[in-house]
């Protein structure tokens, strides 16, 4: 069980977020590298990478909304700050947490782009870290901040999409 927070502590001290993505896309391209070509095919296609640099750039077209949106109301982008201000307009009316789906997406985006089998079987763990380590604390720091606004919010969004 956690432990109650104060509404202005952070809900980490660890920006989980990029050095999670940082550690998939490394550990996929080494997995790749490591893993003789005849295991795994990589026949890369033009299709699939034309597919993933416009899941890329889709990716960070959205991250550029979501903070837009959250300068505009003077709340934190950074993981590991209190948020000041409960954002639930833009791309947060349909997902609590779309800079996590931009992240995932950007990952798997790069995966076919890239051409990286690995990267792509371990967006999945991405997913699941970004879950564990970044989206639960903030959960709490935002239910502990914002009550029951925020357990509206949560009734009425979905986690992820």
């Amino acid at each position: 069980m956690n432990a109650p927070m104060r509404a202005d502590a952070p809900p980490s001290r660890t920006p989980w977020p990029p050095i999670l993505m940082a550690m998939t896309l490394a550990a996929g391209l080494a997995l790749d590298a490591a893993t003789p070509a005849s295991l795994v095919d990589r026949a890369s296609s033009s299709l699939a990478q034309i597919a993933g640099a416009i899941i890329v750039c889709l990716a960070l077209a959205n991250d550029v909304w979501c903070f837009r949106i959250l300068s505009r109301h003077e709340t934190t982008v950074m993981p590991h700050r209190a948020a000041s201000f409960l954002v639930t307009e833009g791309p947060f009316r349909f997902s609590r947490n779309p800079l996590y789906v931009s992240h995932v997406a950007l990952i798997f985006g790069l995966g076919l782009f890239l051409d990286s089998p690995f990267t792509l079987l371990l967006t999945p763990v991405l997913a699941f870290g970004l879950t564990k380590l970044a989206i639960e604390p903030e959960e709490w720091h935002l239910l502990e901040k914002f009550g029951d606004d925020y357990r509206s919010y949560m009734a009425r969004t979905r986690r992820w999409l």
